[in-house]
């Protein structure tokens, strides 16, 4: 199938679990990369909003990655994203502004 069609598909999903926590919001980490962190653990997405205002969302995340970015002190939004997100087995997918 194409792209389009299985973000269309992602997208429907996210409107029925449509649950995103910002855990940027508890951590006081500021990111020369990231702006702002959304992750959803009930279907293994994250929201990345980059400095630049792109963003991207990341499907199939670990959960235990996912977790761990929610109730752990993490030091780097950043490298967070590029460890678990950034990954050949994590589709990605741009989101128009």
């Amino acid at each position: 199938s194409c792209s389009l069609c299985r973000l269309h598909v992602y997208v429907v999903h996210l409107h029925i679990h449509n649950m995103f926590f910002t855990p940027s919001n508890r951590n006081a980490v500021k990111s020369s990369m990231i702006k702002n962190l959304e992750v959803n653990p009930a279907t293994n997405q994250v929201l990345v909003t980059y400095n630049n205002d792109s963003q991207y969302l990341y499907i199939d995340v670990c959960e235990d990655a996912i977790f761990d970015v929610l109730f752990s002190n993490v030091k780097s939004f950043g490298q967070w994203v590029n460890k678990h997100c950034k990954l050949d087995d994590v589709s990605c997918f741009a989101i128009a502004a």
